[in-house]
C-alpha cells in the first residue's frame, strides 16, 4: 500500500506542477485556456483518486472549501459566488 499512496502522492505533485505552469502561460502569453482546462482534469482525477484511496475525507475538504471561500470573500476582489 505504501507504494501506491507514494505514487499517488508523486503524480498529484506532478498535475499541481502542471496547473500551476499553464496558468502562468495564461499570465505571461495569453496562451489558450484549452491546456489549463485539461491539466484541472486531470488534477481533479487525482483529488478523486486520493478519495477513493481513503487518503483524505471528503468531508473535511468540503469544510475547507468553504472556508477558502470566505476568505477570498473577504480579502480578495473574487466573486465567489
Amino acid at each position: 500500500m505504501e507504494n501506491n499512496k507514494q505514487e499517488i502522492l508523486t503524480i498529484l505533485m506532478e498535475e499541481c506542477a502542471e496547473v500551476t505552469i499553464e496558468a502562468s502561460k495564461i499570465i505571461r502569453f495569453d496562451a489558450n485556456d484549452d491546456r489549463l482546462e485539461k491539466e484541472v482534469g486531470d488534477l481533479l482525477c487525482m483529488i478523486d483518486i486520493l478519495y477513493k484511496n481513503d487518503m483524505i475525507d471528503i468531508e473535511n475538504v468540503l469544510e475547507h472549501i468553504e472556508a477558502k471561500r470566505d476568505k477570498l470573500q473577504h480579502w480578495s476582489n473574487i466573486d465567489v459566488k
